[in-house]
């Protein structure tokens, strides 16, 4: 579009310009008026190089076009609750179990919702757990003074309660507290959490996903 000075451009969009730039070219006699060429170059602004009749040249910067927003914001707010309670998997596989489909009408895969998750900048699941003071794999080894391996079997028999944080079924692990399970050499898994239920501090049982 020409303002009102002579041959100064303003660009919003790069295809715009770009179209604004093909129209003036098909007016070969109001071409050669304007302008002799348009260099467009994209950093964190749009760079404008114009070479006019002559030699003269002139640059223009003008802001990046942001990306068309096409998943509803309702889908947005959605996952955002869900993140909650749910890696980016499960949270795809809720979607389509309801008939949701993206802004371009396709299915949710686990990959387009951690994209979403980035793209909206919203919290992933991984920080909102950590934010609940829930400790990594290696913590709470630490915290308890076992190995690693140790601990995904605990977990499994129910000594440790965790939740996914991923869709590599990656976990991180609440506080044990003032009581926390310890080593107990030929005493069988199943046995131990029976004992440990029992002498549970907390009120609630949560379930751990396996």
């Amino acid at each position: 579009m020409l303002g009102p000075q002579r041959g100064q451009i303003h660009v919003r969009t790069v295809p715009r310009a770009r179209q604004q730039y093909k129209l003036l070219l098909s007016d070969k006699p109001l071409a050669r008026l304007l302008l002799e060429d348009v260099t467009l170059i994209k950093r964190e602004h749009l760079v404008i190089h114009l070479r006019f009749p002559g030699g003269a040249t002139r640059t223009l910067e003008r802001p990046r076009p942001q990306r068309a927003t096409v998943t509803p914001r309702s889908v947005v707010t959605e996952i955002d609750r869900l993140l909650d309670d749910h890696p980016c998997g499960a949270i795809a596989n809720i979607l389509n179990a309801r008939g949701v489909v993206s802004g371009y009408g396709n299915r949710f895969g686990g990959r387009m919702i951690a994209r979403l998750t980035i793209e909206y900048g919203l919290k992933s699941r991984f920080t909102r757990l950590r934010e609940q003071g829930m400790l990594t794999l290696d913590e709470i080894a630490r915290r308890l003074g076992i190995c690693t391996k140790q601990v995904k079997s605990w977990r499994t028999a129910g000594l440790l309660r965790a939740h996914r944080c991923n869709d590599k079924h990656e976990y991180l692990y609440e506080d044990p507290g003032p009581h926390p399970p310890e080593k107990a050499r030929g005493v069988r898994l199943s046995k131990r959490r029976a004992e440990l239920e029992n002498v549970s501090h907390r009120p609630t049982e949560v379930q751990c996903e396996a």
